[in-house]
């Protein structure tokens, strides 16, 4: 099969695999595939169980923490419902959506399409779905909403007794399996085993790639629909520099905001304490918590900070036509991609925190300036990491 590598754009022949193993771009080291050797059927019934075990870790009580006779527990959901009714209305709705909707989008559309390939059951609506639903794998977290759980409940269990509720090991398997999903999900033999016939591989010379499923059609179709997953068919993304560089400015501006002001206020007997990022990673680390501090700091402030120079960088050597060090540049470009999401993990901590540490003129938590400040730039520095097409980065030294 003749694909293009969406990363460097190269076109190639990419033989079927057999067994385990993958096939690596010639040029810029991308894995165009990887086998498990395990089929349809080890990702479909993961990613089955992964969505009916998104229901109980959603309706039961994650975590319980009890206080001078009083007990307070915490559910997904209730955080969202707290943060609404303090007023962060956009902090909600996001953190609603990653770490609730999104999630049974994802799983359900993956399943759906799994089942269909699997059972050749394929509808017309077969292609899109399933581009959708890898659209969906970076922002719906699971895994990460666990790791903020994780961290919440240390935080609380420093200071109260607590312990995890049927919801919370839900929540555990479910992030569990939706990993192994992901690590055994044969992404290029779903595409392969897709039923919508493509036209004819055309010239290299004459031909346009989709950048969502890798497929090589004439060049005359620019501009309409991919026949197998109904993108839009673009040489390069429209626009795509001058959005990312939007994207990455606002970056820069939301970055001091997020870090000066605090993330959470705590009322205790009275007295008012205000936590940024940074006395978060002080206070584990008071409380001997080292691994976890190390997770707070990587997350919510070198990886951010890293991700906007790191963009910069790609942006400005694909406007300057820079030779030097493409495939590194390019694996960066993967690493960006790739480790975005986990700088949630300081924002799902505060949804996890906040309905626990509600005892009424004893302590209370509520969400502060900072939080959908840095909230905004985890967003605005993946979406110009969806908008930046890396293609651009090779388009000069191409021959």
């Amino acid at each position: 099969m003749l694909l293009a590598c969406p990363d460097c754009g190269t076109a190639q022949h990419v033989p079927a695999l057999r067994g385990r193993g993958k096939l690596l771009c010639c040029r810029c080291g991308n894995t165009l595939e990887r086998s498990t050797g395990r089929g349809m059927d080890a990702p479909l019934a993961l990613s089955l169980a992964t969505l009916l075990l998104l229901f109980p870790a959603n309706l039961m009580p994650l975590l319980r923490v009890a206080f001078d006779g009083l007990s307070r527990s915490s559910r997904l959901g209730s955080g969202v419902i707290g943060m609404w009714s303090e007023g962060w209305l956009l902090l909600a709705i996001v953190v609603g959506l990653q770490g609730i909707i999104l999630p049974f989008l994802r799983f359900g559309m993956l399943s759906a399409v799994l089942a269909a390939v699997r059972f050749r059951r394929q509808r017309p609506w077969t292609g899109r779905m399933f581009r959708w639903a890898e659209h969906l794998d970076l922002w719906a977290m699971p895994d990460v909403f666990l790791i903020g759980a994780v961290i919440g409940y240390s935080r609380v269990a420093a200071r109260l007794p607590m312990h995890i509720a049927p919801g919370g090991w839900c929540l555990l398997a479910a992030a569990g399996l939706s990993m192994l999903t992901r690590a055994t999900l044969d992404r290029r033999a779903v595409w392969r085993r897709i039923a919508t016939p493509p036209p004819p591989p055309p010239p290299r010379d004459n031909s346009i790639a989709c950048i969502e499923c890798e497929l090589i059609l004439p060049g005359s179709m620019e501009g309409g629909r991919c026949p197998r997953c109904a993108a839009p068919l673009f040489r390069r993304r429209p626009f795509s520099l001058v959005q990312a560089t939007a994207l990455v400015a606002a970056g820069y501006l939301l970055y001091p905001v997020a870090n000066y002001f605090p993330m959470s206020i705590d009322i205790q007997l009275g007295e008012t304490k205000r936590h940024t990022i940074a006395s978060g990673v002080e206070q584990l680390i008071g409380a001997g918590l080292w691994p976890l501090a190390a997770v707070i700091f990587t997350a919510s402030i070198a990886i951010p900070l890293l991700k906007l120079i790191g963009m910069t960088w790609l942006i400005w050597s694909a406007r300057r036509g820079s030779p030097r060090r493409l495939v590194f540049k390019t694996k960066l470009y993967r690493v960006i991609k790739e480790i975005g999401r986990w700088s949630n993990i300081d924002i799902f901590t505060i949804a996890i925190f906040l309905p626990l540490m509600q005892f009424s003129g004893l302590v209370s938590v509520r969400a502060a300036t900072g939080a959908p400040a840095f909230l905004a730039v985890i967003v605005l520095t993946m979406l110009a990491v969806r908008v930046f097409d890396p293609r651009l980065i090779w388009d000069h030294v191409r021959s």
